[in-house]
C-alpha cells in the first residue's frame, strides 16, 4: 500500500488511461453486437461481463508474470507494477460497485443497511485491532529473529475468523483473507514468515486444486462455431485495445518503442485473479460456460505468445553494452576513484571497511563509496531500490532499520578517515535472481570504477548466482572480499590494520588490474607490498609472457625504485602442487592478499587446481586461497577487470 505514496503522475496517467480506454471501447462493442448481433440467449446476457472481465489488470497477476520473466527489478519491471497498481486499484473498485449495485438492486432495505454495517465493522477490525497488533508483533521480535509460533498461529487464526465472518455477511470468505493481507506489513518477520509456513502447502497443495476446480468447468466439445467467433472478436478486441491503451501514453513520455511494446505485453498476461473474477462470474451466472471456456484457453495462448516474445524484446543487460567500461587502470591517474561496495548484512561490513582504510587515499584524492545493501525479497510482491536521504524513508520497515545501522557504519568510516566520501546509500529488496540489475544500473549511473561483493563458506546458492551474474555482465571492474578475519565483530570495528599485503601476479587482464590497485594500496606507507609474479620453470616454453604484463611489471618497476614499502619476488613453479604449496607459504606471512580471477587453465603453473575447485566463480587461485584451511588469518580479494 506504500505504493500509493511513491506512484509518479506518469504512470497513475499511464494505469488511468491503460483501464478506462479498454474498458470503455469493449463494453461499447459488446453493446453494439448484442443490438446489432444475432446469438444465443445466453451469450447475449454474458457480453456486458465478457467486456467487464477484458478490461480488468491485477498486480498480483502482473508480479508473478515479471517474477517468472526474471525481471521483477529491472526498469521495465518496476513501471509496469507501478502501472499495474494504478490500474489494478480501478479494477478492484469497479468490481466492488458493481457487485455493490447488484447487492442493492435484489436485496431488501434493511438487508443491504445491515450488510454494509457488517463490513464497516470488519474495516474497522482490522484498521484499529488487528494492524495495531502486527505492529506490536515486530515491535516484540528482536531483529534476525523469526517470529514466535505462537505469533503465526494467532494470525492463521484471524485470518480464519475474517473469512468465516465475511461468508456469514454474504461475501466470499476470500475478501476477508484479502483485506487481513493488505493489513500485514510487508517483508520480515511477519510476511516472510506466513511465507515460509503456508507457501510450499499453498503452491503444492491448493493452487493445483483451485486450478483443477476452475478448469473442471472447461468444455471444448460443446463450443459453437459462431459463438466462438463472437466471444474471440471481443477477446482479441480486449487484448489490442489493452495493448494500445499503454503502448501510446509510454511512447508519448518518450519510452522507447521495444520496452513500451514489452509493457504492454507484460499487462496483458493474466494469472489467478482473471480466473478468479472469471469464476465468480460462472458462480453467479453472469457468463454462460461456453464463453468461460473460450475466455480461459484464449488468453492462455495470448500468455503463451507474450512471455517469450517479452524476453525476445527486452534484455536489460543490453543496456551495458554500449557503455564505456570503467577499470581501475584508467581511473588511477585521475583524481577520484569511485567504489560501489556490496553489503548483504551488518557481519561483511567490518572487511569492507578494513579493505577500504588500507588504500588509504592521498591529500589529492578521494575515494568515493556508494553503498548497497542487499535483501533478498521475501514476504512481499514488488522489489523497490531505496535511496536513503538524510537518514529518512518512506519505506518503513525491519529491512530498512538494519540499512540504517549499516549506513550509519559507513558514515562513521568516513567522519574518522580523511580523504573517503559516503557519495550515496541504496538498499535494494529484490530477487537474488535478478539482483545484479540494481548493481549494474547503479555502476552506470555513479561511473564507479570498482564494485566490492564480500564472500564467505556460508554463502548460499542464490547468492552464489547473483555473484555470477555479476561476474558476466558488471560493466567495471568487480572484487569479491574474502575475509578470513571476520567474526562475531561489532559492526563499527575496524580496528585490523592490514600491514603485510600480496599480489600474486600470473598474467592477464585481472592480474593486471590486481596490481595497478595493490599499487594504489602501497602509498599507504604502514602498508608492506610484495608482488609474487610465478613463473613456469620448464623448458617446454608453453607460459610465455605478453607485452601488457610486462609492462604493467615494467612500470610496477619504475615505482618500486621509489620506495621502501614495495618487495618483488619472482617464484619459479613446475606444476599446479608447486603452486599451491607456495601460495600456502605466501598465506601464513601476509594479512591481505590480492589475485585475478580469470588464468589460462591449461597453464602448466595451474595444471589439476582446476579439478579440485569448490567455488569455481572465484577462480581456481581465488578458489584455493578461500577454501584454505590454513592456521594464518588473512583476507583475499578477487579481481575482474
Amino acid at each position: 500500500m506504500a505504493m500509493l505514496l511513491t506512484t509518479r503522475r506518469k504512470t497513475i496517467f499511464i494505469g488511468c488511461f491503460s483501464f478506462i480506454v479498454p474498458l470503455i471501447v469493449n463494453f461499447s462493442v459488446s453493446l453494439l453486437m448484442k443490438r446489432f448481433m444475432d446469438m444465443d440467449l445466453r451469450l447475449r446476457q454474458s457480453l456486458p461481463a465478457i467486456a467487464l472481465v477484458l478490461s480488468l489488470t491485477a498486480f498480483h497477476d502482473t508480479s508473478c508474470v515479471l517474477d517468472d520473466l526474471n525481471l521483477l527489478n529491472s526498469e521495465i519491471g518496476r513501471l509496469s507494477l507501478s502501472i499495474s497498481f494504478v490500474s489494478g486499484i480501478f479494477s478492484w473498485a469497479i468490481v466492488f460497485i458493481i457487485f455493490s449495485i447488484k447487492e442493492i438492486l435484489t436485496l431488501d432495505l434493511h438487508t443491504v443497511i445491515f450488510s454494509w454495517m457488517s463490513k464497516a465493522l470488519l474495516f474497522c477490525f482490522i484498521l484499529f485491532l488487528v494492524r495495531p497488533l502486527y505492529l506490536w508483533m515486530i515491535r516484540n521480535t528482536p531483529e534476525g529473529d523469526n517470529l514466535k509460533e505462537g505469533y503465526v498461529i494467532l494470525i492463521f487464526l484471524l485470518v480464519l475468523i475474517s473469512a468465516f465472518y465475511t461468508e456469514s455477511i454474504g461475501e466470499k470468505a476470500v475478501s476477508g483473507a484479502v483485506l487481513m493481507g493488505l493489513a500485514v506489513p510487508v517483508g520480515p518477520p511477519i510476511a516472510s514468515a506466513i511465507v515460509e509456513k503456508l507457501e510450499y502447502f499453498v503452491t503444492l497443495v491448493l493452487l493445483p486444486s483451485f486450478f483443477i476446480g476452475a478448469c473442471y468447468q472447461i468444455d471444448v466439445f460443446n463450443i459453437n462455431l459462431k459463438n466462438f467467433a463472437i466471444v474471440e472478436l471481443l477477446v482479441f478486441l480486449g487484448f489490442f485495445m489493452r495493448l494500445i491503451a499503454v503502448l501510446l501514453p509510454c511512447l508519448y513520455c518518450e519510452m522507447p518503442f521495444q520496452e513500451a511494446l514489452s509493457i504492454s505485453l507484460i499487462l496483458n498476461c493474466d494469472g489467478i485473479f482473471a480466473l478468479l473474477i472469471l469464476a465468480r462470474l460462472l458462480n453467479v451466472k453472469w457468463i454462460d460456460k461456453e464463453s468461460y471456456t473460450i475466455i480461459i484457453l484464449t488468453r492462455a495462448w495470448i500468455q503463451m505468445a507474450a512471455s517469450p516474445l517479452v524476453k525476445r524484446l527486452y534484455n536489460p543487460s543490453r543496456r551495458y553494452a554500449g557503455y564505456k567500461r570503467q577499470t581501475i587502470q584508467n581511473v588511477v591517474n585521475s583524481r577520484e576513484l569511485r567504489i560501489l561496495a556490496c553489503v548483504f548484512d551488518k557481519d561483511s561490513v567490518p572487511g569492507i571497511l578494513n579493505f577500504l582504510e588500507a588504500i588509504n587515499p592521498a591529500q589529492n584524492y578521494t575515494v568515493c563509496i556508494y553503498v548497497l545493501h542487499l535483501v533478498e525479497l521475501v514476504g512481499r510482491a514488488a522489489s523497490i531500490l531505496v535511496t536513503h536521504k538524510h537518514h529518512k524513508n518512506r519505506h518503513s520497515g525491519r529491512a530498512n532499520n538494519a540499512s540504517e545501522r549499516i549506513i550509519k557504519a559507513f558514515h562513521h568510516f568516513e567522519q574518522h578517515n580523511q580523504g573517503f566520501l559516503v557519495g550515496q546509500a541504496f538498499t535494494t529488496i529484490s530477487p537474488f535472481s535478478g539482483m545484479h540489475n540494481d548493481v549494474c544500473n547503479l555502476i552506470m549511473d555513479k561511473r564507479t570504477a570498482l564494485v566490492i561483493i564480500p564472500f564467505h563458506e556460508s554463502v548460499e546458492h542464490p547468492i552464489r548466482l547473483f555473484i555470477q551474474n555479476v561476474w558476466q555482465k558488471a560493466p567495471c571492474s568487480v572484487g569479491i572480499l574474502f575475509d578470513h578475519l571476520n567474526g562475531s565483530r561489532s559492526i563499527l570495528d575496524v580496528c585490523i590494520r592490514y600491514e603485510n599485503v600480496a599480489m600474486i601476479f600470473i598474467g592477464g587482464p585481472d592480474d593486471r588490474e590486481a596490481l595497478t590497485l595493490s599499487m594504489k594500496m602501497a602509498e599507504n606507507l604502514n602498508v608492506n607490498l610484495t608482488v609474487f609474479r610465478f613463473t613456469f620453470s620448464g623448458s617446454n616454453g608453453f607460459h610465455k609472457n605478453t607485452k601488457k604484463d610486462d609492462d604493467a611489471i615494467r612500470d610496477f618497476w619504475s615505482k618500486l625504485m621509489d620506495t621502501e614499502n614495495i618487495a618483488y619476488k619472482e617464484e619459479e613453479v613446475t606444476d599446479g602442487a608447486d603452486t599451491a604449496c607456495k601460495l600456502k607459504a605466501i598465506e601464513n606471512t601476509c594479512d591481505f592478499i590480492m589475485v585475478g580471477r580469470r588464468h589460462n587453465n591449461s597453464s602448466p603453473i595451474l595444471s589439476g587446481l582446476d579439478e579440485w575447485s569448490v567455488y569455481k566463480e572465484l577462480g581456481v587461485i581465488g578458489d584455493l586461497l578461500a577454501t584454505s584451511n590454513s592456521l594464518g588469518k588473512f583476507s583475499v580479494l578477487v579481481v575482474q577487470q
